[in-house]
This record gives structure tokens, sequence and C-alpha cells, in this order.
């Protein structure tokens, strides 16, 4: 059954909940400022990279050195991680969430993972009396910070209102689609869309500069027809210097995305040779050293 829960206007359930963010990249960022805005008690465990580790310390939140610390002090946490590989790390072992949140805990994984692991994940947390859903989101970082970021929930019945409570802080939109892993598989499909849409206006991109075809004029000619699309729109501004910022997803994490989509299809017996080939165009340019630049510099490769 697919359900949708909207809050523009109601506020999320999050009121003196002390809550725990793993991974304050930039999304993790944005999701943790939107937390803190509905006065929740946040606690961090900081990227190697700290982006937003000194912005939220001044804001007030507290930042634990390890997971197991963290999770001594909390009753729910988002994870926000680049790959199920890191989620993996957080939730497991002697230092892990599985070990040391307290019984009847939450954890809610806004990191595009591998469904097969989600599954895994929630089927461990619950021999350890917590909660694991999926709940990937989309849009971007800034919009995350306004809490416009729509998520794509996996989860029980019993478990998706609690979830749905914490993930109002910083999403504009909560879909519940399915039992665990069933946001996880949504969301690859609808990212290969998108990195896939990605591979096919960088080649445009690249074939019209080769022609001598201008790109301003190129752009006019497909906005004004069914094949345009935000993705060839941002290249398109990106390449005329009018949005350097724009898409800034790193090439590597695209390719990691849209390797996992063609995984799970053939897991599932589904052949997928557009996807695949938009993939291995991703993986070159990852090859070549370009793989922590933003996805418009695919249009250079």
């Amino acid at each position: 059954m697919f359900s949708e829960a909207s809050s523009p206007n109601a506020g999320p359930s999050t009121a003196k909940q002390r809550i725990g963010l793993v991974g304050v990249g930039r999304m993790g960022t944005g999701m943790g400022i939107s937390l803190m805005r509905h006065q929740i008690e946040l606690h961090i465990k900081a990227n190697k990279n700290r982006f937003g580790a000194n912005r939220f310390a001044s804001a007030g939140a507290r930042e634990h050195p390890s997971i197991a610390e963290l999770a001594q002090h909390v009753s729910a946490v988002v994870l926000s991680l680049p790959s199920s590989r890191e989620v993996e790390a957080v939730c497991l072992g002697q230092d892990g969430l599985f070990v040391h949140m307290s019984r009847g805990g939450l954890i809610i994984d806004c990191t595009t993972s591998y469904p097969a692991s989600t599954v895994t994940l929630a089927e461990q947390a619950q021999e350890h009396g917590l909660g694991f859903v999926d709940a990937p989101v989309t849009r971007s970082p800034e919009q995350a910070e306004f809490g416009l970021l729509n998520a794509i929930v996996g989860s029980n019945e019993t478990l998706f209102p609690v979830a749905e409570g914490i993930l109002a802080a910083f999403c504009e939109t909560v879909l519940h689609v399915g039992e665990v892993g069933q946001g996880h598989k949504l969301k690859l499909v609808y990212n290969s869309m998108t990195m896939g849409i990605a591979a096919v206006a960088a080649e445009v991109c690249q074939f019209a500069k080769a022609l001598d075809i201008d790109l301003v004029t190129l752009r006019s000619l497909v906005s004004r027809g069914s094949t345009n699309s935000g993705i060839f729109q941002a290249f398109a501004a990106f390449l005329l210097g009018e949005k350097p910022d724009v898409l800034a997803v790193s090439i590597a994490n695209s390719a990691k995305d849209i390797n996992c989509a063609v995984r799970l299809a053939g897991e599932n017996v589904v052949s997928v040779p557009i996807l695949a080939a938009a993939a291995n165009k991703l993986n070159a340019s990852v090859a070549s050293g370009k793989g922590e630049l933003t996805l418009p510099h695919l249009s250079h490769s």
C-alpha cells in the first residue's frame, strides 16, 4: 500500500527527543540543521572531513568521539553515509549501534544503500530489540536545510509513524512505499534514471560542441520540446558558467549508485543494457581520475 504524508503545516513530533546523526557531510548537515530548528537535542558523529561539525558545535549539538558513546545518549539515529559499507560498519561490531543503543531505539537509514544489506540489517536490528527503516532522500543539501527533501520509506506499519515524525523535520514529503528494503529499491531505480539521463546529456553536449553547435541555441530548442529535462538544463547552465555549483553530487557517488542499480537488475534477471552503458561511461570517468568532480563535469570527460 502506497501512502503519502506531507508536512507543510503540521510540525514534526521531535520535541524533546534526543536524536543522533551519523554522517555530517553536505546532505547530513542540511538534515541536522533542520532537526535543530525543531528544537530537538542533536548528537552527532562527524565524517572525517568535518564539513558540518563546527557549525553544529556552535549551534549547541553534542559531538561524540565514537558511535558507541553517541548510541548511549539517543533514542533514534539518522544515518547519512556514502554506502551500505559504512552503514554496516556503524551498525555492526562491538562499538556499533546494535550493541550500544537501548532496546526500543530506532535507526533511520537515509543513505542510498543496497537493498539486500538493508533487509539483513533490519533483521539483525530486531534481534537486538531495535527498529531499522530505510528512508533514502531526494533533492539537494540546500533543500535539506530548509526541510524540503523527499523521503522514500521502507518500513513496517508500526515503525513508520515514528520514523515519519523524525523525517518530517527535514522532509517536505514522506512516502511509505512498502516493507524494509523497498525504499532503497525505489531510490536505486530513480537514481539509475537520473544517471542515465546525465550520461546522455553529457554526450549530447560533447556532440554539439564537436559540430560547432551553439549550446544556447541547443538549449532553446530542447526547452521547447518533450526531450527537455532538469538534468540537461543543469548541464547547460554549468557549461555556460551560469551555475558552477549545480548538481553537486560527485561522479564517483553517481557511479556507485548506477552500478548498484545495474547489479540489482541483474539479481532480478532484468536486462538493462542502456543503464549498463551509462554506468560504463561514469566508471570510465572515475577511472580517469575525475571521480571527485561534480556530475556536470561528465560533459568534459
